[in-house]
């Protein structure tokens, strides 16, 4: 009885696929340009079926023996080029580390220098602070012996200060 059942369920999903696919093969024949292509490409795919068949027959062995021979040269072929993918990876990847080496030595090189002119920097800033403080207490001596001096020449020994206008 199951058995009965199983094929009944089959022919209804066979039914149900037959349908799908006859629904789908109406909607796209209704266009005319699909029609065409589907026809040419059926008509092509005939053909070919057809050539392979009687390439088949008349010696099966000959072309089974030149199917595995292409299929054989196919494999070497992309084994060639996979090897060849492989060695330029290997040649990147040693000139991408060699090329990261030498911009982190670079970088190092760069890093020292930079502390280098950065100890330079300060001792010429230091300097540039004593030079300023010389200069400021040149600025000082140069007015007390300015100050001293017009006391000196003039020789006044009070506070008065003159003027250009008389005082009234």
């Amino acid at each position: 009885m199951n058995t009965t059942v199983e094929k009944q369920k089959k022919a209804k999903t066979g039914l149900i696929v037959a349908g799908v696919v006859a629904g789908a093969s109406s909607l796209v024949l209704l266009n005319s340009n699909a029609r065409t292509k589907v026809k040419d490409t059926s008509k092509t795919m005939k053909d070919s079926v057809g050539k392979y068949a009687t390439t088949i027959k008349e010696d099966p062995n000959g072309t089974r023996a030149a199917l595995i021979t292409r299929v054989q040269n196919a494999t070497d072929i992309s084994k060639e080029a996979i090897n060849k993918i492989q060695a330029i990876l290997d040649t990147q990847v040693k000139d991408i580390k060699q090329t990261s080496k030498n911009v982190a030595d670079e970088s190092k090189e760069i890093m020292s220098s930079v502390k280098d002119a950065q100890g330079d920097v300060m001792d010429v800033k230091d300097k540039a602070v004593d030079a300023k403080d010389e200069l400021l207490s040149a600025k000082d001596d140069v007015k007390f012996n300015t100050s001293s001096g017009n006391r000196s020449k003039s020789g006044l020994t009070t506070d008065h200060t003159f003027t250009k206008n008389p005082v009234n």
